[in-house]
């Protein structure tokens, strides 16, 4: 058996360290003396059809980190012509190079040689990923390549990657034409359209219509978020909340989510339905209406009541989350959820050591939790988050947060590694507000770039006919590229620490 993510972690360090029969190159730290062991692995896992696990390999590639990111290069390399081999090794390849290392990629799309797919895959992947700090040089130019007229869905993909880079829209060209799809890219990334295509758009009525609707409303939301930019589709948003069709829901949560950022929801109105409130906990600029919408019970019919749970936490008084611990705190499924919530909000701000254990933060004696909850061990985390002492107790059952503790007893750990490890914990567990907003920029991506596809239609579409989905052209709908494509987005749809820096609390 494969050594397991603790033991990985554990044996980094030694990794990266040169040892007898390693010769290190300009990948300082790179495996290059025990290369064939790990060849043979990643190929078992990748390449071996009797028993391949993308997952697991990915998930190799992804925890053994830029030490083995050579080796994968270099398998990847190897790979002369048989397209799905490349796929997966350079999608193992790309997630060993850890989140915005890009390079290696870029010099992959500069060969002209690069395959149609290799570059839709490589769109997707920087689409999926976080935002980068530093622009691309011809971001554009780059991921299109030599071709003059690409395919649509190679299109389709770079002008959604183009959202990830700054100023990666100035290369792009202006998108002509009403295809759903390629508008809908277009508005999420901010690209160039006319006002008059923009203004047809809005009142289209064509089927997959609402995907131009949720390109826009999530771009402007995303935009807004990330630069400041003024939201100037509040109105639409408002307006296309009132409308209950059934095939707008996702439209719904987009324009709910972008009047949740800019805080123009009237705590006054009608609470929304658990999902689109879920949505609204993502925006503390919108606190006022969450104080009055969230109950420290569930909802009716609510299927992630832990979500909302840690929302109660996050936004309400702490003296009323703390009252009514009792309504919790029994529940197996969020009590550990809103114990580790009171503590990230709580260890905001500096905090002094006081012994072993002990911590005087900036809160007054009178806000110190005292209650103690023997029963959910996270809950010391609160206690020490308001100034108190972390007392002795049973182990957490994540074994990161069992870490954190002995550390905090110990005294070796700060108040800001604390606060971080433990919003990262919301962001494993599924329960992180943020996850809201990642997830619907996510689906935007899989309705526009997946279910048109046989694989994807049939596991996202079921219900509908595969003549009314919608899809790029480019690739057959049967093309092994959407088996492989799907596996990656399912995978990448698992949140894993670090939170992104643009879903972070603030």
């Amino acid at each position: 058996m494969w050594l397991p993510l603790a033991g990985l972690i554990g044996i980094l360090g030694l990794l990266a360290q040169p040892v007898l029969g390693q010769v290190l190159s300009k990948d300082v730290g790179a495996i290059t003396a025990r290369s064939s062991v790990y060849q043979k692995r990643f190929r078992e896992l990748l390449l071996t059809v009797s028993n391949r696990d993308l997952h697991a390999g990915w998930q190799l590639a992804r925890d053994l980190g830029q030490p083995v990111a050579p080796v994968l290069w270099q398998m990847l390399s190897a790979e002369r012509s048989n397209v799905d081999r490349r796929l997966v090794l350079l999608i193992a390849a790309v997630l060993a190079e850890g989140p915005g290392k890009d390079s290696r990629l870029f010099e992959l799309l500069d060969h002209r040689q690069a395959m149609l797919q290799e570059r839709i895959i490589a769109a997707m992947l920087i689409a999926l990923g976080p935002h980068r700090v530093r622009p691309m040089e011809n971001f554009w130019a780059r991921c299109i390549g030599p071709n003059v007229e690409p395919e649509p869905l190679l299109g389709l993909a770079v002008r959604i990657a183009c959202a990830r880079f700054p100023d990666a829209a100035k290369g792009a060209p202006t998108t002509q034409g009403d295809d759903p799809g390629m508008v809908a890219a277009a508005a999420f990334s901010g690209l160039r359209m006319s006002p008059q295509l923009q203004k047809r758009l809005w009142r289209s009525e064509r089927r997959h219509a609402e995907l131009f609707f949720r390109g826009a409303l999530l771009g402007e939301g995303w935009r807004y978020n990330l630069n400041g930019d003024p939201p100037t589709l509040l109105d639409r948003a408002s307006e296309l909340l009132g409308k209950q069709e059934e095939r707008l829901a996702a439209v719904r949560a987009a324009a709910i989510l972008l009047r949740a950022r800019a805080g123009v929801l009237d705590p006054k109105g009608d609470r929304p339905d658990w999902r689109l409130l879920q949505l609204v906990s993502s925006q503390a600029a919108s606190r006022g209406a969450l104080q009055a919408w969230l109950s420290p019970t569930p909802l009716a019919r609510e299927e992630e009541p832990h979500r909302l749970a840690v929302a109660h936490a996050l936004y309400q008084p702490v003296p009323r989350t703390v009252k009514a611990l009792s309504q919790w705190s029994a529940d197996p499924d969020i009590r550990r959820h809103i114990a580790v919530a009171l503590a990230v909000r709580l260890a905001k701000g500096n905090i002094l050591r006081n012994g072993v254990g002990q911590s005087t933060s900036t809160v007054s004696p009178a806000e110190v939790i005292e209650l103690a909850l023997p029963d959910v061990p996270e809950f010391r985390f609160a206690v020490w988050a308001s100034g108190g002492e972390f007392a002795a107790g049973p182990k957490c059952a994540d074994p990161q947060l069992e870490q954190l503790a002995n550390l905090i007893v110990a005294g070796r750990v700060s108040r800001k590694v604390v606060r971080t490890a433990l919003e990262e914990a919301l962001w494993r567990w599924g329960s992180h507000p943020g996850i809201g907003p990642w997830q619907q920029e996510r689906l935007l991506i899989r309705d526009l770039m997946l279910v048109g596809s046989k694989r994807g239609g049939g596991r996202y579409q079921p219900h509908l006919r595969s003549e009314l989905r919608y899809v790029a052209t480019g690739l057959d709908r049967s093309d092994t590229f959407f088996t492989i494509a799907v596996e990656m987005y399912e995978f990448l749809n698992r949140p894993v620490a670090p939170v992104p820096a643009q879903y972070r609390l603030r």
